[in-house]
């Protein structure tokens, strides 16, 4: 494995700064945090240039078979992401909760750096086994990172820059992990604020896009504050059933209306006595509606329940562990 600096240094400056006599890293509170786990809890070595473990081929198989819902909603995603940042010479690599990498993106031409630096399908990346990294990092703390270089708990990932994000289920359950990876890139953290705030958004685009695929039995409201922006970048998601009790919400939604955290029923939530949601999801038209929490209007229109959709997606979930 290639290192960016030797590995007795690197392990010097982990250990002085988590004893205190050398500078932590700049996210220092979760970064020290990790490193502190890598080292006291998971006995791993900092000087370590040894990649990381790989699965067989009938293992990683298996995995991905338990994922194909997954799989399918983030596919076009990846795929868009690795179009903006491949210039840069970045891989993008989707992991599931465990940290395995399911699926990536890279250039052909590039494979072969990428596998040397261990960024390639199959790899595993959780904290016990890599130490601090960015997709361990975030299945530890639910929140999006870089782990930029020698942030990095092991000699071997000192090259990398990594941004990272977390995908959770309509139920709040992590499922995977966004990543973007470089094995060279500038010194500056700062280099990889564009990076990190793509991941980040392509990782809510893969969310809505599981949240589509497994509630498509329901009825959806796709909603947006502007009317121009329903049909092409719907903000808000919510999920009903034929009662119209809210099965779901997705994050924008949740944040925007912490109201929907809890069981509502639609009307609790809209005001919508002109044109019953439902009626107007007949009409194949954008409405006005009211929020009753806050008066403020959002524009929707509405998906009916898409048919056979229930037995796809109890099959998909049959198929989780």
């Amino acid at each position: 494995m290639p290192y960016a600096v030797p590995q007795t240094r690197h392990a010097d400056r982990v250990l002085g700064a988590l004893a205190g006599r050398l500078p932590a890293p700049a996210d220092s509170s979760r970064l020290v945090s990790s490193w502190q786990r890598s080292l006291e809890r998971y006995r791993l070595d900092p000087a370590s240039s040894i990649g990381p473990r790989v699965l067989t081929a009938a293992a990683l198989r298996e995995v991905r078979d338990k994922e194909e819902a997954f799989l399918r909603a983030s596919g076009q995603c990846l795929t868009r992401l690795h179009d903006m940042i491949r210039v840069a010479d970045y891989c993008v690599m989707l992991t599931d909760a465990h940290g395995v990498t399911i699926d990536y993106r890279i250039d052909r031409e590039r494979r072969a750096d990428f596998r040397h630096a261990g960024l390639h399908i199959g790899s595993c990346w959780s904290e016990s086994e890599e130490g601090t990294c960015g997709v361990a990092s975030v299945l530890t703390d639910l929140a999006p990172i870089t782990v930029h270089k020698t942030d990095h708990f092991r000699a071997a990932f000192t090259t990398l820059t990594c941004s990272a994000a977390p995908i959770f289920a309509p139920t709040g359950e992590l499922i995977g992990v966004l990543d973007a990876s470089a094995v060279q890139s500038p010194d500056s953290r700062d280099s990889q604020r564009l990076v990190y705030q793509l991941v980040r958004q392509h990782a809510a685009l893969i969310e809505d896009g599981y949240f589509l695929h497994s509630l498509a039995q329901h009825w959806i409201l796709f909603g947006h504050p502007n009317r121009h922006y329903v049909e092409a970048q719907p903000e808000w998601l919510i999920a009903f059933d034929a009662c119209g009790n809210i099965v779901a919400a997705n994050r924008h939604a949740r944040d925007a209306l912490p109201e929907l955290r809890e069981p509502r029923h639609i009307d609790e939530i809209f005001d919508s006595a002109d044109l019953p949601l439902r009626d107007a999801a007949q009409l194949d038209a954008i409405v006005a509606l009211r929020l009753r929490a806050t008066g403020a209007p959002l524009y929707a229109r509405l998906r009916a329940p898409l048919r056979g959709s229930a037995r796809d997606t109890a099959g998909a979930a049959s198929r989780r562990p």
